[in-house]
């Protein structure tokens, strides 16, 4: 019953037919847009236990959250200029490999410095799968196959967030906070290697000449961005509001 239904998904009247190699990019893109955005909400129900373990405040640990969101924040609008210097496949895997790699670094983190500057590694080097995965997907389906490519994405991109907290929590419960991280390195491998078999490979071009970037401007976007997810983040948390809410 299952082949028939992707049969007939595959091979929809009037539609063009989708190969297995573009099932397979589908799927590619798909894992790791949705490991990107399931570690956004995945840590939220272990930070009591992650600040008991660490025996940080809960100010303190709040920044593996933050942490984690502003370099998400950061590094969003740089990644088609990444993708155009370095191929649109090569950041892809990239970014696939040092997300799995920092998630690792996070699951081992001794501390909570060590935990926060992971969380961002993380963050900066998942940011793009979103945004790269969506733009894959719009370069391999047939245009009139996008609809139903966009939806199974969408899907994954859903139930990411829904499923993190509940899937982070039993994995606290049942062998401790590290494993919410650790747990991406098999997926993540896969992924790897999924997207090492089926992207098609980077159009040779020329490196992009650095003394044409706007360095001024790519500082001054990554210091608004930061500070704005900060205050978003942290800015009920400081001294001043705190007076203020107390005071008659």
């Amino acid at each position: 019953m299952a082949s028939s239904l992707a049969n007939s998904l595959a091979a929809a009247p009037g539609k063009t037919p989708l190969t297995p190699a573009v099932w397979l990019i589908i799927a590619t893109a798909s894992l790791g847009a949705f490991l990107e955005v399931l570690d956004t909400s995945i840590v939220n129900v272990a930070l009591t236990s992650i600040q008991a373990n660490l025996g940080a405040t809960l100010a303190e640990v709040g920044w593996v959250v933050t942490g984690y969101a502003i370099a998400n924040v950061v590094i969003l609008p740089l990644t088609a200029f990444l993708a155009d210097g370095f191929g649109r496949r090569s950041y892809f895997v990239f970014s696939l490999a040092g997300f799995t790699a920092a998630s690792v670094l996070c699951g081992l983190a001794p501390n909570l410095p060590v935990l926060v500057a992971s969380r961002i590694l993380q963050g900066l080097l998942g940011g793009g799968l979103l945004a790269k995965a969506q733009a894959i997907l719009f370069e391999a389906v047939p245009k009139d196959r996008q609809g139903f490519a966009q939806a199974i994405f969408g899907l994954g991109i859903i139930t990411g967030p829904a499923l993190g907290p509940t899937f982070g929590g039993y994995l606290t419960d049942l062998l401790g906070w590290r494993w919410i991280f650790l747990i991406n390195l098999p997926f993540g491998i896969l992924a790897v290697l999924m997207a090492l078999r089926s992207l098609p490979a980077d159009e040779p071009k020329p490196p992009p000449a650095l003394a044409s970037v706007d360095w001024i401007g790519i500082a001054l976007l990554t210091g608004v961005m930061a500070s704005l997810q900060v205050v978003l983040e942290q800015g009920s948390n400081t001294p001043g509001s705190k007076t203020q809410a107390s005071s008659p």
